[in-house]
């Protein structure tokens, strides 16, 4: 009966231990992306981008852009720079406007300027990846 418990609170243990390494440090890709932004653009935001272990196809935020404004996003993960992720703008009636996976390559982000102000969708989803884990940084420079 001992040896039952025992190997029990082994199973369990072990179990919790992988869960515990499995979760996805999304903080490491934003100082990593965040690093990557030009010069002149100021941090407004870091977005987390946890596939859970690929439950989670996909990632979605909501964001309100200004007229006239530049915007950089710039996109980190644990495959390798971009490599898995691919992130997409679309406008408030979700028209695509910009991807990062251009002529099949995982591009690290865009810069564009905003034609109106208004809600925008920033959506990430999960190609070929092996870790659904990485994180994305907005910034701005009126």
């Amino acid at each position: 009966m001992k040896k039952v418990i025992i190997a029990g609170i082994v199973l369990i243990t072990s179990f919790f231990l992988n869960s515990a390494f499995a979760q996805c440090n999304s903080e490491l890709y934003v100082n990593k992306s965040m690093k990557s932004l030009e010069s002149g653009f100021q941090f407004s935001k870091s977005y987390r981008i946890d596939g859970r272990g690929g439950t989670r196809k996909k990632v979605e935020y909501t964001c309100v852009f200004s007229k006239d404004t530049n915007y950089q996003i710039r996109i980190s993960g644990k495959d390798g720079s971009a490599q898995g992720l691919i992130g997409t703008l679309y406008d408030s009636k979700r028209n695509k406007m910009v991807s990062s996976f251009y002529n099949n390559k995982f591009l690290e982000g865009w810069t564009f300027k905003c034609r109106a102000t208004g809600i925008y969708y920033l959506s990430f989803t999960f190609q070929n990846s092996k870790s659904y884990c990485g994180a994305a940084v907005l910034a701005f420079r009126r």
